[in-house]
């Protein structure tokens, strides 16, 4: 086994320079932190460019984690394992050291226009959110709940980014997703939905008198901090003439949103209540 042990490494420099999104978008790579989100990416189908994992001066590893042993064994056949020195792993690894391992990947399409028709179920929309953190806890409960696919539509952060795959629990991996602007989103929806619903704090109609079932549905929420404005009134194709129904959870205190990883959760589930056979 190769053993790195300094941080002028050629590896080290580029894995450290990955970290920056741009970087890593520009290279077409995924960097994962954690065994359990690594071999979630590899179950998911994607590439392994390397695996990298901290040793003691004698080339000795840490202790196992979940999943660890497995990813590294899938690592060795590939000849893609790489032991690395731990003051020097520190350097590539994102937040604390105890992910015990980063694993390099190729990233997958992550164009709307390349996704595949969803399965039957819900799909969610996320307009705009920024914070990678509330996309990973979006993509945990989506894929806990059975969500068909998730959209992001111009969002400014991506599935891969490393808050995201650590908040999903890599989840990101598991759920059918991409990103689009909202003319492709809008254009998928088209082909492949025949409802459509948008979160409004501001809207009259509850999400619990929305008919989730069927085959094919959709619920669009908004960014943190603006929610969806005037952006999804209606949609279709080839005019966008079809209204978009406007629903919102009741609030009982005086906060008028959650959440919006929140409230995804809870259409995710109110879906799930609504398809589930009557007792």
């Amino acid at each position: 086994m190769e053993i790195i042990r300094s941080p002028q490494n050629a590896t080290i420099r580029r894995l450290v320079g990955l970290r920056n999104h741009r970087r890593r978008r520009a290279a077409g790579v995924v960097l994962v932190d954690g065994a359990r989100e690594t071999l979630r990416a590899i179950e998911s189908g994607m590439t392994l460019r390397g695996f990298y994992e901290p040793v003691d001066a004698s080339g000795n590893f840490a202790a196992d984690v979940d999943g660890l042993a497995d990813v590294r064994g899938h690592a060795i056949g590939l000849g893609k394992h790489r032991g690395v020195i731990g003051e020097v792993f520190a350097k590539i690894c994102y937040g604390e050291a105890m992910q015990r391992c980063v694993a390099e990947l190729d990233a997958p399409g992550d164009r709307i226009t390349d996704l595949s028709p969803p399965k039957p179920g819900l799909i969610l929309v996320l307009d705009r959110v920024e914070k990678p953190g509330n996309l990973g806890a979006v993509f945990r409960s989506a894929d806990a709940a059975g969500v068909a696919a998730v959209l992001l539509c111009d969002c400014p952060s991506d599935r891969f980014n490393s808050n995201a795959i650590r908040g999903s629990l890599g989840a990101v991996f598991s759920v059918a997703s991409a990103s689009g602007t909202q003319a492709e989103v809008n254009e998928y929806l088209s082909r492949h939905v025949r409802r459509v619903a948008a979160m409004r704090v501001e809207s009259a109609g509850s999400l619990f008198d929305f008919d989730l079932r069927g085959d094919s549905v959709a619920v669009i929420l908004g960014s943190e901090a603006d929610g969806l404005g005037n952006r999804w009134t209606t949609w279709g194709q080839p005019d966008a003439s079809r209204p978009v129904a406007a629903v919102k959870l009741p609030m009982a205190g005086r906060v008028d949103s959650l959440n919006v990883s929140v409230s995804a959760a809870v259409v995710a589930y109110e879906a799930v209540r609504q398809r589930s056979p009557a007792p």
